[in-house]
């Protein structure tokens, strides 16, 4: 079981995710490409004493959302994207990030790996210890964090700073958290599409701009179900597909083909338990990329997992 501080990372994988029936266009919405899916970013690899080093640049900045027709999200995030782009690195590496912090609060980069020194941690410790506070990153400020990789899966990092009466939550919620990848060394070659999601609520400074319901749930960054009128008018209007077109606004879509095989890591980052369930497919969870597995039909995620 790959547990990091206690907190489980989990990726999904399945056999078919989604089929395509002729006759049926599918539903493509209009989605703000800065949150449609999970941002990527090309790391700097280099080579240091024989260990292959995978370097990022997260940048730290106030961002704001559309979140709905009624609501903008004043969030915060890295590199201008909720959740922040994905780091992928593999086994037997080494990765860095520098982080680079353009807003006016205090802010951390704070990874659930196991195998760093303790002035990476990028939590308050460091500040109480004076071991790394360097790592709790004052505004105009940067730091750069180092771990070993030892351990393919699934994995996260978040804000862990507190400041001007907002907790170590409010930070997360704001935005600033994204998904750490581990793939293994060789890297599999039996999966399709690899896919990663993030779920969570949004943060405390939302502006309304008219009435109307504002989304509480996000999906990569998106409002579910997206400020609109309530899924049971929507239902009682245009019944299930209406319902279908109206998440599909709000939420990522994503296309596979009959037989393909894909791989989903999925992430709970919020306060809420959230879950993760597909239909006419059968699922197989793991707690870790090479433990135990179990077969589901909805995959429960706690917080912070």
């Amino acid at each position: 079981m790959d547990i990091k501080y206690g907190l489980i990372a989990i990726p999904v994988v399945i056999a078919i995710f989604a089929i395509a029936i002729p006759g049926n266009e599918p539903f493509l919405p209009e989605i703000d490409s800065k949150v449609q899916e999970v941002s990527k970013i090309q790391p700097q690899i280099a080579d240091a004493e024989e260990q292959k080093v995978r370097d990022y640049t997260l940048v730290i900045e106030a961002t704001d959302f559309e979140v709905s027709p009624t609501a903008v999200w004043h969030a915060w995030t890295f590199n201008g994207t909720i959740p922040a782009p994905t780091l992928r690195v593999q086994e037997g590496e080494l990765l860095r990030v520098r982080v680079i912090n353009n807003h006016n609060l205090t802010h951390s980069f704070h990874a659930h790996m196991a195998d760093y020194d303790p002035k990476h941690d990028g939590s308050p410790i460091n500040t109480i210890t004076g071991v790394g506070a360097g790592s709790m990153i004052p505004p105009g400020g940067e730091w750069t964090y180092e771990y070993n990789v030892n351990t393919s899966g699934t994995t996260f990092f978040h804000d862990h700073a507190a400041s001007e009466g907002l907790g170590i939550k409010d930070h997360i919620l704001q935005g600033l958290y994204g998904s750490i990848i581990i793939e293994r060394d060789p890297p599999k070659t039996f999966i399709d599409r690899d896919i990663v999601i993030v779920m969570s609520e949004i943060g405390y400074d939302v502006e309304r701009k008219s009435k109307g319901p504002v989304p509480f749930y996000i999906m990569n960054g998106k409002g579910v179900p997206g400020g609109e009128k309530a899924l049971e008018e929507i239902f009682k209007e245009k019944g299930l597909d209406g319902v279908v077109e109206q998440f599909n606004k709000t939420i990522p879509v994503h296309y596979a083909k009959v037989g393909e095989t894909v791989q989903f890591h999925v992430i709970n980052l919020g306060e809420q338990i959230h879950s993760f369930h597909l239909h006419g497919n059968k699922m197989i969870s793991s707690t870790n990329d090479r433990g135990s597995v179990i077969t589901s039909q909805t995959l429960p995620l706690v917080q912070g997992t």
